[in-house]
């Protein structure tokens, strides 16, 4: 489906921090300063932190505890300060599953799951095609909270499919609980109950 670009300096900046807080869960991508090695990871603690400015918060696991493999993401948004969030819809859960259940050093998630990169136009983690919101965030600030780092971004270009908003307002498909992938999915799914 065709791209459009969401206004972050128009009058909608709200609502898009209010489609964020609900709880779904978005794969985040990344990659190093040569974009030789692409990361993407199930990231579920993700939500506004901001409205004005719009500033969104990332808590990634940070190698503190457990292995080096599974935080091989983290140290890629360390070394760039940036990432993209890609909102995915229900039927990108079994992608959802695969990517948190893989290590981005040791496999191509992309080739993986069957995802296509999409090129961001102003960071250099490439985005996911697939997903109806592609949101890139430049990283501002950070804050190590145990075994997580929680990485403060403020977006700088956001991308959705041309059917999220009409007449200012974001489309029921997109808004609907039944239309997202929820954490708890997630946990039933890997039997972490």
């Amino acid at each position: 489906m065709k791209k459009t670009e969401f206004d972050l300096t128009g009058p909608d900046v709200m609502k898009l921090s209010w489609l964020l807080s609900n709880g779904q869960v978005v794969m985040l991508t990344c990659c190093n300063a040569e974009k030789t090695i692409n990361g993407i990871i199930t990231a579920c603690w993700v939500t506004p932190a901001s409205h004005e400015p719009l500033l969104i918060t990332a808590s990634v696991g940070n190698g503190e505890k457990g292995e080096e493999a599974y935080r091989a993401c983290h140290a890629l948004i360390n070394e760039t300060k940036e990432f993209g969030l890609n909102l995915p819809t229900p039927e990108l859960t079994e992608a959802l599953l695969k990517v948190g259940t893989t290590h981005s050093n040791e496999v191509d998630k992309f080739a993986e799951t069957g995802l296509t990169p999409m090129q961001s136009n102003k960071i250099n983690a490439p985005m996911i095609e697939e997903c109806f919101l592609n949101i890139e965030c430049k990283i501002i600030d950070q804050i190590t909270t145990g075994d997580h780092t929680v990485f403060v971004a403020k977006p700088v270009a956001v991308f959705m499919n041309e059917d999220v908003m009409t007449d200012g307002k974001f489309s029921e498909k997109y808004i609907n609980k039944n239309n997202q992938v929820q954490i708890c999915e997630l946990i039933t799914a890997w039997n972490l109950w």
